[in-house]
């Protein structure tokens, strides 16, 4: 199956199968918003397309996710796309699984872990960190990248996430480390809609400078879905060219 044939039928999925059981989509005034993309349990801020989190900071013991992201290449057709099951080990810390294909080829494995530092509705402030590492499945380099999350609400509508951090390259070869800065603005149309403005920034110890843009939309369609699609520039895996990309991200909590 052509890489667009599979866009296709994976976007017909997304609509579909949530509008399959009716008794899960609450619509209008009565809509409570799922925390399927949020980066908090109590704050509501939203959670990144591209770089998310492992559940929302103040996660709590046995909750459960699973999740998909997607880039569509439209000039080469190539198809990268990775599942990820995220679950709470215990209260305030998770853990994610995640599984990276390119188009039908798996290629690595990554592990993650996530610890919330503190959650503060008074001040509309959510703060934690994040590790994993990254192994390629078939020349066996491990990478590892490490972050401090901050997210903060401003107003009723604008929100942010913020993550500092390293990534360490071939960790069990020849190191070599890039720093880390992603923010993300967000603005809550309604309950159901939100708004996003993604930037992911790499910069290695040699001074080159990458970066991914990506204005995004996030619409819960019910209780338990939600789906996340933008559109990105990116030059993180070439930075002599920007690469133009379609993304999506669909979300299932438990």
């Amino acid at each position: 199956m052509k890489c667009t044939q599979i866009v296709l039928v994976l976007s017909l999925y997304l609509v579909l199968i949530p509008l399959s059981d009716a008794s899960e989509i609450v619509a209008g005034p009565a809509f409570i918003e799922p925390d399927a993309a949020h980066s908090d349990r109590l704050l509501g801020i939203p959670e990144p397309m591209v770089y998310d989190l492992v559940r929302p900071l103040g996660v709590r013991q046995g909750e459960m996710e699973i999740n998909a992201l997607g880039d569509y290449n439209p000039y080469n057709g190539g198809l990268s796309w990775a599942p990820e099951l995220e679950y709470g080990l215990a209260d305030d810390l998770a853990i994610e699984v995640e599984l990276p294909f390119e188009d039908a080829s798996h290629e690595r494995y990554k592990v993650a872990i996530q610890h919330t530092l503190g959650v503060d509705y008074a001040q509309g402030m959510a703060h934690g960190w994040q590790a994993f590492v990254d192994v390629n499945k078939h020349t066996k380099a491990m990478s590892a990248d490490a972050t401090y999350i901050h997210a903060q609400q401003w107003a009723d509508q604008w929100s942010s996430l913020s993550m500092l951090g390293v990534r360490v390259h071939n960790i069990n070869r020849s190191a070599q480390v890039d720093y880390l800065l992603n923010n993300t603005v967000f603005y809550d149309v309604s309950p159901q809609l939100t708004l996003g403005l993604e930037l992911n920034q790499e910069v290695s110890t040699g001074g080159t400078w990458r970066y991914r843009l990506t204005p995004q939309v996030h619409y819960d369609v019910s209780q338990y879905y939600t789906l996340q699609m933008g559109t990105a520039w990116s030059t993180l895996d070439h930075p002599e060219k920007t690469q133009r990309l379609w993304s999506f991200r669909l979300i299932r909590v438990f």
